[in-house]
């Protein structure tokens, strides 16, 4: 009995927590992540290409920046957001194995060199450098699977090395002032250490395949089918819009995430933005969650098959 209490306290403490969300019916919900350089969700706000797609159907569109997996999915359960725009695999996996209704639509965005591993540390010329050193960055992401990777191709494991969990910003920041050795970091985060003097030691390409995803609560899609359709027309707009007018695109983009132009360039080599989701990205995720398993953050009798459980019926093709 005090293990349900507290269970039905935690739910209540996490709701509580989430931002501000429409109620009401003719509103769609869905997340804004711009992080680390998700261009089609800047272009499709900016230029109002959901918001017209909704209009068709008399509904109105609600952004809620929740930059957290765990809070997306967290507010998916609660049935508070219908989409979540951009998504971890990792969170996506972790939340269908722990039983949220939520289901897989389509690919977001495919980058490996995105992801890095960065030293300020003049002595740490390699991997196995890390050896006993503070490494800072976000556990439980594809962050955390890169430093794992990375230590592995070196015969290392994170007992090797003193792993502290923090958000980018802040192990960005760590890295930065000298509190630890290394930190895994993405997006602008990057090309900031890089101009304050931080080196690469690894990036994901040869380690990892990281796929975020676009995400949805199960009956939302079952009962919208048209709304999908819409979702995706609108999502496809913003890809050719970057297709067709780059330059404007990346101004946008640049503005919003707070970075120069000739950084935006840098970062959008860096991604594929293909929607569909092919059977090389169902892989992928199979192996996100392997990693997961084998590394306690997912226990294998809650193993999911993803092509059957996680993946929609009505995914973009």
């Amino acid at each position: 009995m005090q293990h349900f209490i507290k269970s039905i306290l935690l739910v209540v403490a996490l709701i509580t927590q989430m931002p501000a969300f429409a109620n009401d019916a003719d509103t769609l919900n869905i997340t804004y992540v711009t992080a680390p350089f998700n261009m089609p969700s800047i272009i499709m706000r900016e230029k109002g290409f959901l918001d017209n797609e909704m209009a068709v159907y008399n509904k109105k569109v609600n952004n809620s920046v929740i930059t957290s997996g765990a809070k997306q999915t967290q507010a998916m359960a609660a049935g508070k957001i219908d989409i979540a725009s951009v998504l971890g695999s990792s969170s996506a996996i972790l939340a269908k194995a722990n039983g949220a209704p939520i289901e897989i639509i389509a690919a977001f965005s495919r980058g490996p060199k995105a992801y890095t591993l960065m030293t300020m540390d003049k002595n740490i010329k390699s991997i196995s450098d890390l050896k006993g050193k503070k490494v800072a960055g976000p556990k439980g992401t594809v962050l955390n699977q890169l430093l794992v990777a990375a230590l592995k191709s070196q015969g290392l494991t994170l007992n090797d090395i003193e792993y502290i969990n923090m958000d980018i910003p802040a192990a960005s920041a760590a890295l930065l002032s000298g509190k630890v050795d290394a930190a895994t970091l993405a997006g602008a985060h990057v090309i900031d250490a890089e101009k304050s003097g931080a080196v690469l030691l690894a990036d994901g390409k040869g380690l990892i395949s990281p796929t975020t995803v676009i995400a949805a609560r199960s009956d939302w899609v079952k009962n919208n089918p048209e709304l999908v359709k819409a979702y995706f027309s609108a999502h496809l707009k913003a890809i050719d819009f970057i297709k067709q007018h780059p330059d404007e695109a990346l101004e946008i983009t640049a503005k919003e995430q707070k970075i120069s132009l000739d950084d935006a360039k840098k970062q959008f080599s860096l991604y594929d933005f293909n929607p569909v989701l092919t059977s090389v990205d169902i892989k992928n995720l199979n192996e996100d969650q392997d990693f997961m398993i084998e590394n306690g953050m997912l226990q294998d009798t809650k193993r999911i098959d993803i092509a059957k459980d996680l993946i929609s019926t009505s995914v973009y093709k």
